[in-house]
């Protein structure tokens, strides 16, 4: 072809054209290895999904075993347990809903009467096709026979693939077997894997015990060699943990159980989704009595308090109802009103110093550390220092600073 037939092209659109290679156009969905687009025109996606048989707007007259198809209306053949389904082009189809049996219950449905119960008028029916039914050509000749079923697991895959880039759903997975490696699930009727490692935010000391249960998960990946679909349910609460975390209240009493133990404390999970620390400084005698002498084991019981959420998102668990902390609070303030506060370093942090007085905690922050012409680079944890209440912050958090020579001066004048 001449030059001249080139006229009035936008090549613009082809941003790395150089007369020999085009760019694939990575806007348009539903590209796979095989398949690729490099047009950047405006109708290019419709065309790519007329030629993979997607779009709603056509649909090929010569059906092919395979092709999956959207319905666009569907009724029922009275006592009959059929339904006679019309795809897109005008095609009408009967189906035997005794060979969709899991169809029928993957929507929830036991039998086949309450299936057709439930889509009993043409508001409820289209309600239903909304939300993207499909039927999988299963014969085309002599006559077209389709499922439901498999035109289901289709959609949902294709969905799948999709959320692998772009994840914003998440899945009820159900636990079918479980092995070393992690566990064998169904979701949305799809057989899928979880590794052990997505699969709890905590490691898990028994897989058998997870079987028969249902979690909540998101699309991982897909391994090409082993067809199958990997999901997460790490993923799912490393999206949810935000929005979340923040419905917590400090005043709830919560139970839990015990995943772990440190020197520090014991790590413990509640809520399904969230794990805390309750430091031994935070427990009370029986509690401390048991931690120190090893006894708490993964899966025992334990109920607690938040004692408070940090920055980042550390959930720091406590014993004692914030009833009992405020009258501690008081009982302490009333103690030093204007007194010197003996006081040991118990971690050093970027924002200052945490300290322990008496069976309280509370923090000296960086800019008392500057007002006192010092720093927190200075101390180590268990030096002893004499401190003053500066303030009480929300929830019911201490604040200390430095209680100076000169504040004992004035005092004495």
């Amino acid at each position: 072809m001449s030059e001249t037939g080139f006229e009035g092209f936008n090549w613009e659109k082809y941003e790395n054209w150089n007369g020999a290679s085009l760019r694939v156009n990575d806007k348009i969905k539903g590209q796979d290895r095989k398949t690729k687009v490099y047009s950047f025109e405006p109708y290019a996606q419709e065309l790519f999904d007329l030629y993979n048989n997607q779009t709603h707007k056509f649909i090929r007259k010569d059906l092919e075993r395979g092709d999956v198809v959207p319905i666009v209306e569907f009724s029922f053949i009275d006592g009959s347990g059929k339904m006679m389904v019309e795809i897109l082009g005008g095609l009408t189809i009967d189906v035997d809903l005794g060979r969709e049996k899991r169809f029928i219950q993957i929507y929830g449905f036991n039998t086949i009467s309450e299936f057709i119960e439930a889509f009993n008028t043409a508001e409820k029916r289209k309600q239903f096709i909304d939300h993207g039914i499909y039927a999988y050509v299963v014969e085309s000749s002599p006559a077209v026979k389709v499922s439901l079923w498999q035109g289901h697991i289709k959609k949902i895959k294709d969905e799948f693939m999709e959320q692998i880039q772009s994840p914003s759903r998440a899945y009820v997975a159900k636990i079918i077997e479980a092995n070393r490696g992690g566990f064998f699930v169904e979701v949305q009727g799809v057989e899928a894997f979880m590794p052990g490692s997505l699969a709890a935010p905590n490691k898990i000391i028994d897989f058998e015990s997870y079987v028969g249960k249902e979690v909540v998960v998101m699309i991982e990946d897909f391994l090409q060699d082993m067809n199958s679909f990997i999901v997460s349910h790490k993923k799912y609460i490393e999206h949810v943990l935000p929005q979340k975390i923040s419905e917590l209240s400090l005043s709830q009493k919560y139970s839990g159980s015990v995943t772990g133990t440190s020197k520090y404390g014991i790590f413990a999970e509640f809520n399904d989704i969230f794990t805390g620390l309750l430091h031994k400084s935070k427990m009370k005698e029986d509690t401390y009595h048991k931690f120190r002498n090893r006894q708490y084991n993964p899966g025992d019981a334990l109920e607690f308090y938040i004692s408070e959420i940090t920055k980042d998102n550390r959930i720091i668990l406590t014993e004692e109802s914030p009833e009992e902390k405020r009258e501690k609070i008081l009982k302490f303030v009333e103690k030093y009103d204007n007194k010197p506060i003996d006081a040991e370093v118990a971690a050093i942090m970027n924002f200052g110093l945490i300290v322990n007085a008496e069976d309280l905690s509370g923090v000296v922050p960086n800019r008392e550390f500057r007002k006192a012409h010092t720093s927190p680079k200075n101390f180590i944890i268990g030096d002893k220092m004499k401190l003053k209440l500066f303030e009480i912050k929300e929830g019911e958090k201490l604040v200390f600073t430095f209680w100076l020579e000169r504040e004992k001066k004035e005092e004495g004048a």
